[in-house]
Order: C-alpha cells, then sequence, then structure tokens
C-alpha cells in the first residue's frame, strides 16, 4: 500500500519564478514604469530591500521580457531556505539549481555560453568551486569562474539566500544594432530613458540634435511610431556610424540623417514635438571653454524648432555650461524634472524642459 501510494502521488509543482530586472542608478522608476506599461497585467511586482531593482512575477512568455528597453541585467531568481552556501551541495537543491540555470538558458537559447561564473563574496571558496563543478556537470557547461558568462549571484536573502541566474550571455542593455561604436555615444538603455522623459506618443515629430551613432533615434522608433525622426550632426562619421547602426536595427527607412550645423537648421519654426540632445561634455567631444557658447545657440534654436508645449530633453556631464545659461535659458523654457544617470563612471546630469509660450 506504501509502495502504491508513493507511485500515485503527485510531485510538488515549482513554484512560480520570481524575476529581477535591475536597471542603471538613477532609471529605477523608468524600468518599473516600462515592465507595468508593457506587461499590464501579467506582472505582481514584490517587495525588496535590494535597491535598483524591480522583483516581479510574471504570467507572460519569458522570451518577451528581452524586449524590454530600460532593463540593464535580468535574472531569474530564485530562494533556498539554507543559512550557508554549503547546503545547496545537497543533491535536492543540486537539482533545482540545474533546472533553474536550464530554463534561464532556453530563454535565450541561441546563445553561446563560455562558461560558468559566480558573482558573489567568496566566489572563489572552496565550498563555490566544488558547487560549480557540479553544476558544470549538470550543465555540460565549463565551469570557468573568472570569464565565465552563464552568470550566477548569491547573495544572502530573506530567511536563506538568493540565487539571480542571469539570462543572456551578455548585458540585456547592450544591444545587437550597435555596429559602430562613436566616441561619446550613450548607451542603449539611457537612451531609452532619455526618450521616454520626452513623454513620447503617437505621431510626434522627434528631432535629435547632435545624434552621433544615433542610438536616441533608434531607442525612439522602438518605443513608438513617429511621424517624423530627423538626426542631425555636423560629424559625417557620426552619421555613417548612425547610418550602419539605424540599418542595423530596421529603422534606416524610417529615419532621416542630416549633416547640419544644429544652431542653424533648415526647418520652419515649430517643426518638432520633441527634441532630445547628448550634448558634448568636454570630455570625449567638445571643449569646457566653447561649450557654453554652443549650448546657448542649441537651446535658442531648439526653442524655435519646438512646437507650442513641446519638449527638450537635455543630457551632459558639463554642469558648469549648462548652468551658466540658467537665467537665459529660463525665459525660453521651463525646467519640468532633473535627475542623474551613471554611465561608464561619469554621472552626467538630465533636465527635461518645456516649451514656455512667447510671453513665457
Amino acid at each position: 500500500m506504501k509502495r502504491a501510494a508513493k507511485r500515485g502521488a503527485k510531485v510538488a509543482a515549482d513554484p512560480p519564478a520570481i524575476w529581477v530586472a535591475a536597471a542603471l542608478p538613477g532609471l529605477e522608476d523608468l524600468l518599473k514604469a516600462e515592465i507595468s506599461r508593457r506587461f499590464k497585467g501579467q506582472v505582481v511586482f514584490l517587495t525588496h530591500a535590494k535597491t535598483g531593482e524591480c522583483h516581479f512575477r510574471f504570467a507572460g512568455r519569458p522570451k518577451t521580457l528581452l524586449s524590454l528597453r530600460l532593463c540593464h541585467l535580468l535574472y531569474r531568481r530564485r530562494d533556498f531556505a539554507v543559512t550557508r552556501p554549503r547546503t545547496l551541495l545537497s543533491p535536492e537543491h543540486l537539482l533545482t539549481l540545474g533546472r533553474e540555470l536550464k530554463a534561464v538558458m532556453r530563454v535565450t537559447s541561441a546563445d553561446h555560453y563560455t562558461g560558468l561564473r559566480f558573482d558573489a563574496a567568496g566566489a572563489n571558496s572552496p565550498t563555490l568551486q566544488r558547487l560549480g563543478q557540479q553544476l558544470s556537470e549538470q550543465l555540460g557547461v565549463p565551469f570557468e569562474n573568472e570569464t565565465g558568462d552563464l552568470v550566477v549571484t548569491l547573495r544572502p536573502g530573506k530567511g536563506g539566500w538568493e540565487v539571480l541566474c542571469r539570462v543572456g550571455n551578455r548585458p540585456l542593455g547592450t544591444r545587437a544594432y550597435r555596429q559602430v561604436n562613436y566616441l561619446g555615444s550613450v548607451s542603449g538603455t539611457v537612451a531609452a530613458a532619455l526618450v521616454e522623459l520626452t513623454t513620447p506618443v503617437r505621431g510626434d515629430r522627434f528631432l535629435n540634435l547632435m545624434c552621433g551613432s544615433g542610438t536616441i533615434m533608434i531607442e525612439a522608433l522602438e518605443r513608438f511610431a513617429a511621424a517624423t525622426m530627423v538626426g542631425v550632426d555636423n560629424s559625417p562619421t557620426a552619421l555613417t556610424a548612425a547610418a550602419r547602426n539605424c540599418a542595423a536595427a530596421g529603422v534606416r527607412e524610417r529615419s532621416l540623417l542630416l549633416r547640419a550645423d544644429v544652431r542653424r537648421l533648415p526647418f520652419a519654426d515649430g517643426s518638432f514635438d520633441k527634441l532630445c540632445v547628448d550634448l558634448p561634455w568636454g570630455e570625449s567631444v567638445g571643449t569646457r571653454q566653447s561649450n557654453v557658447s554652443l549650448y546657448r545657440d542649441t537651446f535658442v534654436e531648439s526653442h524655435r524648432l519646438c512646437q507650442a508645449d513641446g519638449k527638450l530633453v537635455v543630457y551632459t556631464q558639463d554642469e558648469g555650461a549648462i548652468n551658466a545659461l540658467g537665467q537665459e535659458v529660463a525665459r525660453d523654457w521651463q525646467l519640468l524634472e532633473e535627475r542623474r544617470f551613471v554611465q561608464r563612471g561619469f554621472q552626467p546630469l538630465c533636465r527635461v524642459y518645456g516649451k514656455r509660450g512667447e510671453q513665457g
């Protein structure tokens, strides 16, 4: 009777997966808003003490999470009620960990993994070395704890330890369309955030001043159906890079690239609803001495080109130059929002302006 009962017993189903979407510092609220907007009715957010991360259960297909534009790193999380990582070496936990990693690898099934790697305090400890070797045998992936791109994060959690398995063999914020990296270009996730801060709507006429390699334009076209998408730069090298990247993203036919001086553009007054500019910082592009003059002219020309009630999003590391124009800018533009992002060790300033009317 006991054997029959065992054969007929149901195996307890795994609990629904918990997903963790990590943002670059300064983008956390925008990422959560994107998840809510994109997956309304499919997401239940979970509270968590870790800042910079959105923890949630997801009822949709995991592959659709790969389309998040503001997510830098995506993980699948499993909680273990253990007091120390050594307990994870038990056969039961090893089997569960192996299943978790296989599920993660299926999300990006075309990815080739060079090795398994732990991202944890004590990653080279005997316990994690043994754990890595055991998982390596299950998965058929080498254990390469220094260079592996199948990344597993272990950290203390509420009532035990959390294991986070990264989705993909590179950060989700890495864009496949970046065929050409142009000096000073913003990352894909930062570009997506700048677009989001324009409050984009279908049919917007969008102008990207100093468009560089085209990342902001591409992210805008991924976000909404623009009536007009124009990128302007005075560098032929930048425009060549933008053309190649736009072609790789499949949006070349939906965008216009123009070589011109952003201070004197061949467009009529009020030609655009939303404008976005990554101003030179004087680090890799431009000079600190010339920035004040360039910034002033850019604000003036942007005001002419922006329609009534339109928006301008400005991104720069040269806070001194933009602050030097405080009163001049305030005559034409109302400051709506200010925040900082973190990019490659810098903490640039992002400001969102609304156009003032003639009597503003």
